[in-house]
């Protein structure tokens, strides 16, 4: 009888011989054989992977290493999401219009291959509306409205563009159109709530998308439908991303084009300024080196010394196109449409926004090569003349032509969508416009800061890609060791559901992350506001021994009128400087920004956050309250401490086994 143990010896040799031919990896198996396998040295070997392994328990245990929160799966689209077949890609069942013969359905053939759609239907399983012989070519979008006159004259109105519906199914508006026969009841969109389900010829369902209060059940939608629509919006998908979800769509305006996240990278110059220190000087000089156009795109427009900066050069032969919001809170100010009316009356283009959700934006594009952001407005307190007064903000000045293309391409669509500014029709009570410069106490601390290196941008626009994974939201996701914020305006819910912001921010805090919110402290009444924000992270905070802290800014000592930034810093090397407050309508009005990825550009953020913090916190402790202590967390020196003893005894563990096999 063969003896085992020789037969395993021999096995072992001729696996090595087979597979271990190059000289290296033969030198680095038989150190293994005879470092792991020899009969000395085996039960050595056991006894430092028990050592290893208790060493690791208790670094787990006093928190050095976190496997569940070192793991992150950042979204990235994936072949999973592509469709296989046509999809629908937009909804319009609540139109602006009276009978709203111009709703309508899109469907899309995200295939490379035609697809011939010869008796498909669309139905909400009461009205059924069935296909004709043809075939939608690849990449192509075909509409199916109720009304093809109402259709194009309405999409005529609103874009300026000339779209011929490709079927409709109610009155037979147009000879040049095809016309779908119906069957069973009238195929007509509920506001209140429906279901939208594209069958194949065989009765397949291929594609379903449902709303508002429906309560259709199918293997073609997971979980909640989408919100109820609202009059004038849109339901559109993001691109083909198909999860049959609600992630895969949007809520836009009538006409609105879906821009999806994109990333530049480049080397060039950038500009960090920060209000009220240095806001003014920066955008006169950018606008004063201004030499063929400039589009702006603003919330309000009320500093009359910016307005001169403006009319100079539409004096210079600079084209000015100027977009407002129609309807701010508490209505346009004579300083706002005194202003338009200058702009107009020089030659410039001015247009009001009149979209259900606000134009919240706050940005310029100049010459086609350089973009401003700002997270204030062109008012004395966001862009102050006097810089001893006025709001806390941030803005950037991004040289590069390809980001300011981005942003000039989204704002020629917006601007042409809204309704233009007549000084005749316009109500102004008087055309003296006051000059006068508010002084405050405000002490300037910081100049703006040019830096000419690389960078990587990310725009942020809501309400396309502002919850994206890839944009703001996707930031705080993926941070690793810290999140700064500053914001004007949030609140723990969003309706009835939690702040998604505000919940990242708790789950970022419980990877690990260092986590600070400062937030203004101006407009307190009512609930679920800021203060009820800070109350509830600190509260999270202190049951969960995490590293959150909230703050409500003292404006009185920083000697500021509020704390108007929208801005995050995350892991000291991302910022984002945007108009988007943190608040239930935010994610669906214009809303533009930047994330910009780079050390020094967030060191100086970093800088003026901590400015604001500190002296908010050292003003607290000074009044007798304390900020929460940070004493239940591990310090990162103690964790390196730990770190060290764990590994000694470790090390003095194994030395004490081996001795003992010596002796």
């Amino acid at each position: 009888m063969n003896n085992p143990k020789k037969e395993t010896t021999r096995f072992h040799k001729i696996n090595t011989k087979l597979f271990c031919k190059q000289k290296p990896l033969l030198k680095i198996i038989s150190f293994f054989d005879q470092t792991f396998f020899s009969k000395e040295s085996l039960c050595e070997n056991l006894c430092v992977l028990v050592v290893i392994g208790i060493g690791l328990v208790v670094l787990v245990c006093i928190g050095v290493l976190d496997f569940a929160g070192a793991i992150q799966i950042p979204y990235t689209a994936s072949d999973t999401t592509a469709p296989l077949s046509l999809i629908i890609t937009e909804i319009y069942p609540d139109t602006a219009t009276k009978g709203e013969l111009d709703e309508y359905v899109a469907i899309t053939n995200p295939c490379v291959h035609p697809v011939n759609i010869e008796g498909w239907s669309i139905t909400d399983t009461e009205g059924k509306i069935i296909f004709p012989p043809f075939s939608v070519a690849p990449g192509e979008t075909v509409y199916v409205t109720r009304n093809a006159s109402a259709f194009a004259e309405q999409i005529s109105t609103v874009t300026s563009k000339n779209i011929i519906p490709d079927f409709e199914y109610g009155t037979d508006s147009n000879p040049d159109v095809n016309q779908l026969q119906t069957e069973g009841r009238a195929f007509l969109l509920s506001n209140s709530g429906d279901e939208v389900i594209l069958q194949d010829k065989s009765g397949r369902e291929v594609d379903v998308v449902i709303y508002g209060d429906s309560g259709y059940e199918a293997e073609g939608w997971q979980g909640e439908p989408l919100r109820k629509p609202r009059e004038g919006m849109i339901f559109k998908r993001k691109g083909i991303q198909d999860t049959n979800q609600c992630e895969d769509w949007l809520l836009l305006p009538f006409g609105a084009s879906y821009h999806a996240p994109e990333k530049f990278s480049f080397s060039g110059e950038v500009t960090a300024f920060v209000s009220p220190d240095c806001s003014f000087s920066v955008l006169q000089e950018e606008i004063n080196n201004a030499s063929s156009s400039l589009f702006i795109n603003l919330y309000q427009f009320e500093n009359p010394y910016l307005m001169d900066v403006v009319l100079d050069a539409l004096n210079r032969g600079v084209t000015v196109c100027l977009l407002l919001e129609g309807s701010p809170v508490a209505g346009i100010k004579d300083e706002g449409l005194y202003i338009a009316g200058e702009i107009k009356e020089r030659g410039g283009e001015v247009r009001f926004s009149d979209d259900p959700f606000i134009n919240h934006a706050k940005y310029a594009v100049i010459d086609d090569e350089t973009l401003i952001v700002m997270t204030e407005n062109w008012k004395n307190t966001g862009t102050p003349r006097n810089n001893s007064f006025g709001n806390r903000g941030w803005g950037i000045v991004i040289r590069n032509e390809e980001v300011a293309s981005y942003f000039k391409a989204v704002f020629i669509e917006d601007f042409y969508r809204c309704k233009v500014f007549s000084a005749d029709t316009e109500y102004l009570e008087t055309k003296v416009m006051s000059r006068e410069i508010p002084e405050g106490v405000y002490v300037p601390v910081f100049e703006p800061r040019t830096t000419n290196c690389n960078f990587t941008v990310i725009p942020v626009l809501a309400p396309d890609t502002a919850l994206s994974n890839e944009t703001a939201l996707g930031a705080i996701n993926n941070a690793k060791e810290s999140v700064l914020v500053q914001q004007f305006s949030s609140g723990r819910f969003w309706d009835e559901e939690d702040n998604t912001f505000i919940a990242a921010l708790i789950e970022a805090a419980r990877r690990g992350c260092e986590v600070k919110v400062m937030l203004d402290s101006r407009y307190l009444e009512g609930g679920n506001n800021n203060d009820e924000v800070v109350s509830w992270l600190n509260e999270v905070a202190s049951e969960a021994n995490l590293s959150l802290e909230a703050k409500l800014a003292d404006l009185d000592s920083l000697g500021l009128v509020k704390i108007h930034n929208k801005g995050l810093i995350v892991d000291g090397e991302k910022v984002l400087i945007s108009s988007l407050n943190w608040n239930a309508n935010s994610i669906y009005n214009r809303e533009a920004g930047v994330i910009v990825e780079n050390e020094e550009i967030a060191s100086f953020y970093t800088d003026v956050f901590f400015h604001d913090w500190n002296v908010s916190v050292n003003v607290e402790q000074e009044g007798g309250g304390e900020g929460r202590s940070r004493e239940g967390r591990t310090p990162a020196k103690m964790r390196i401490v730990y770190v060290a003893l764990t590994l000694i005894v470790s090390f003095v563990i194994f030395r004490m086994v081996k001795w003992y096999k010596r002796v």
